[in-house]
């Protein structure tokens, strides 16, 4: 994928990629699929990318996003803020999962 400057390239550039589902946390600190339903644990997914954003006017409005697989083949992606409002629920699932790339700092 080339360079990325906003969220919503790169949120399009990884759905080219595949990556065509969008997941949340769900109760007892689980990922779920939005749209299959389906349910992982932290050791059924890899996180492929991520990619951090800092807002242009505040260094402060900050997001991220992971693109991930899971053991199935369910590829999606999880958005999140990052820093001081970042959803703590989502920072304790990210922490067990690996990942294969290290975060890309976009515009």
């Amino acid at each position: 994928m080339g360079e990325m400057r906003t969220l919503i390239e790169t949120m399009a550039g990884l759905h080219k990629e595949k990556f065509i589902y969008d997941f949340e946390i769900a109760e007892g600190n689980s990922l779920r699929c939005i749209e299959t339903n389906e349910i992982f644990g932290p050791d059924e997914v890899i996180i492929e990318k991520s990619f951090r954003f800092e807002g242009d006017s505040n260094p402060g409005d900050t997001s991220v996003i992971y693109a991930i697989t899971s053991k199935s083949g369910t590829r999606g992606i999880l958005i999140d803020t990052y820093g001081a409002y970042s959803d703590p629920e989502i920072d304790e699932f990210i922490r067990k999962v690996p990942q294969r790339e290290q975060s890309n700092l976009q515009g």
